[in-house]
């Protein structure tokens, strides 16, 4: 995969997210999608029924959600976005966080958060 490639997926999910559009956001991962929080560490169920449910009710409770790009960094394999998130019911004064994304077969297939 191109870092072009890696890039656009990166943002179309961005700009998905920033829609609150599920079915669209969904597209750019992987159906063995695992996400992880590093602080404090936890990895959250794999796979994408669990994924989609997670998000989709995320999305739903929180409205005025929007994920504004700070940074981006651009790794050989990975890419790391640095956001501001606010309008989440989980952090209503906003939340400062870095996003680290990896890639398998032309998608999207881990996310580690920090914040």
């Amino acid at each position: 995969m191109t870092k072009e490639g890696r890039v656009a997926l990166v943002q179309g999910q961005l700009d998905a997210y920033n829609a609150r559009d599920i079915e669209k956001f969904c597209s750019f991962f992987h159906p063995e999608i695992t996400t992880f929080s590093l602080s404090p560490y936890e990895q959250r169920p794999p796979g994408m029924d669990n994924f989609r449910k997670g998000y989709g009710a995320m999305f739903a409770a929180s409205p005025g959600l929007h994920c504004k790009l700070l940074s981006r960094i651009v790794m050989e394999e990975m890419i790391l976005d640095e956001e501001w998130v606010t309008g989440s019911v989980k952090y209503p004064d906003g939340v400062h966080a870095t996003a680290i994304y990896a890639f398998r077969d032309g998608l999207i297939d881990r996310v580690w958060f920090a914040r």
